[in-house]
């Protein structure tokens, strides 16, 4: 089974001119950060995240500093803001509660019969993550992805929301 990829945050303001940059930590992510192995770069856009090298973590826990192997000056840090970071390992996957964020994204949806589409979006909130679903008509829906009301079918690619929440 792959290693799935778990958000640690998104690449904040830039700190000094060294490439440097405050994280701003998603839910769990500083969690993800210390338990990751390996990590990545996720660019606003929907490019397929790319492997980045971690040089630096410190900072406190409300503001993680982070550096990247390559990313040397503040105007590099400034054009990576809002680019997610990464984390995969083996201890990440196992026994957690949780599903990655890869192995959300291009997961069918459904609600009793009717498919509703397939997850292009996982949103970070701090009370619980929300699953966006595009239908193939155009039209799109916001899923609290909580265990009351949906179920995930790991083998099949399958979330069958609760019937009758939408």
């Amino acid at each position: 089974m792959a290693l799935g990829l778990w958000a640690c945050g998104t690449v904040g303001r830039a700190h000094g001119l060294g490439g440097e940059f405050y994280l701003d930590p998603l839910p769990h992510g500083l969690d993800y950060l210390t338990g990751g192995e390996c990590f990545f770069l996720e660019r606003p856009g929907g490019a397929e995240p790319e492997a980045v090298v971690l040089s630096r973590a410190g900072g406190a826990d409300a503001r993680p500093l982070l550096r990247l192997e390559g990313v040397g000056s503040r105007d590099a840090v400034i054009a990576l803001q809002g680019a997610v970071i990464l984390a995969s390992g083996a201890g990440l996957d196992e026994g957690v509660d949780h599903y990655p964020v890869s192995e959300l994204i291009g997961a069918r949806v459904v609600t009793g019969a009717v498919e509703l589409g397939i997850v292009t979006e996982v949103l970070m909130n701090p009370a619980h993550d929300i699953i966006q679903v595009d239908a193939a008509d155009g039209s799109r829906s916001l899923i609290p992805f909580v265990e009351e009301l949906v179920e995930v079918d790991r083998e099949r690619r399958l979330i069958t929301v609760r019937e009758g929440l939408l």
